[in-house]
């Protein structure tokens, strides 16, 4: 998006530029990084619960923001389209929805960890997928509605002279700044950090009952319990990470905003392009963090990643692939086109991809090939050397 209006053609030339360098790898990584994390949940059966349905959801969002906000972000930063108020107006509004439906999956999670850790018993009876998509659903109407407001009247009004792309030239700041900041995007944050406050009140107080039950004891329930609530609160602080990462990669943006309505001063562009470009950064940074503080997510994502990877490599060189789906051992095996032998025999080689489970130590990839002129074998193993 240009927030400037006071800019030279050069100094704008210089920031599509630099707009283009920086936010395509950030589209392309947000786009795959974000396919990753629906696939693994589809994939991996044991992914497959409430809080991470409201994970996918906010995957779904940030992918788009890579498929559409940011390209729409590009338009705008060069001022395009020329001349087509309505269809600048949506395409700066689709940004704004987007940003919204984020943050309102994120109350969602943080509601969803707050009653696993202080109501368990009555979740696991409560928290079923259906009601986890009806939640979702209404959090991405919702989100329309708060995001689209400037399509129904809240806009600057527009006029017969050349109109240029510009979101500031389009979007009432007063729109961006009383309405989207102060009363949807600041309010649900508060939430979700009174919510987080008191999940880890909880957990602390759990963990030392617990340990005073544990200590001693050799009742497996109380053990089991204690594994529990360990399980929740390392999963209550994994997304906290992931709420604090937003509110750092999206409050830049918004003080500027505030600052540019409330005070006599407008800040410069070049302030807000990093601002703009941290903003969207945030849906490419979401995979990492799952990846690197969620052990099944980053077992999944390494079997996705190698199995399937070497699976189509091989399958693209012309042969003919059957892939097992077991999650304790990834395979497929690949037999090449029919060879001949000196006979004319039509004869064929195997190849078997394995991602196996974790071994104490690596074990380097080993490529066994029989050098026989009439049945080629050979074996490709892809070992795990993680200890999980």
């Amino acid at each position: 998006m240009d927030y400037s209006t006071n800019s030279t053609s050069v100094d704008m030339s210089v920031y599509v530029i630099l707009g283009l360098a920086l936010e395509i790898p950030i589209a392309v990584a947000a786009v795959l990084g974000n396919i990753l994390v629906c696939w693994a949940v589809h994939y991996n059966k044991r992914l497959r619960n409430v809080t991470n349905y409201f994970i996918v959801s906010l995957a779904i969002a940030d992918m788009m923001v890579g498929l559409f906000a940011i390209p729409f972000a590009l338009l705008v930063n060069a001022k395009r389209p020329r001349d087509r108020f309505h269809l600048c107006l949506f395409m700066n509004s689709f940004v704004v929805f987007l940003t919204q439906s984020s943050i309102l999956c994120l109350v969602a999670i943080a509601l969803d960890r707050y009653f696993a850790v202080t109501r368990p018993l009555r979740y696991r009876r409560v928290a079923t997928g259906r009601r986890a998509l009806a939640v979702i659903l209404l959090t991405w109407i919702v989100a329309f509605f708060i995001g689209m407001v400037p399509l129904f009247g809240w806009h600057k009004p527009s006029s017969s002279r050349t109109i240029e792309c510009d979101f500031m030239e389009i979007i009432d700041m007063n729109y961006m700044v009383y309405f989207n900041f102060f009363g949807a995007v600041l309010p649900p944050l508060i939430i979700i950090v009174l919510v987080y406050r008191r999940i880890f009140q909880e957990v602390h107080r759990q963990v030392k009952a617990i340990a005073q039950l544990v200590v001693g004891s050799e009742n497996d329930t109380n053990k089991r319990l204690a594994e529990l609530t360990f399980k929740e609160a390392r999963a209550a602080k994994n997304l906290a990470i992931v709420i604090l990462i937003f509110a750092l990669c999206w409050l830049p943006l918004h003080f500027l905003n505030t600052i540019s309505v409330v005070t006599p001063y407008h800040p410069p562009y070049y302030l807000f392009l990093p601002a703009i470009t941290l903003s969207h950064a945030n849906s490419a940074m979401n995979p990492f963090i799952y990846a690197f503080s969620n052990r099944e997510y980053r077992r999944t994502f390494r079997k996705l990643i190698l199995t399937f990877t070497l699976c189509n490599i091989l399958q693209d060189v012309g042969c003919t692939v059957s892939t097992s789906q077991n999650f304790e051992e990834e395979s497929c095996h690949t037999a090449y086109p029919s060879l001949k032998n000196k006979n004319g025999v039509g004869t064929a080689s195997t190849m078997t991809a394995t991602l196996t489970p974790p071994a104490a130590t690596p074990i380097p990839m080993k490529k066994l090939v029989n050098k026989s002129k009439t049945a080629p074998h050979c074996e490709l193993r892809l070992l795990d050397g993680t200890v999980h």
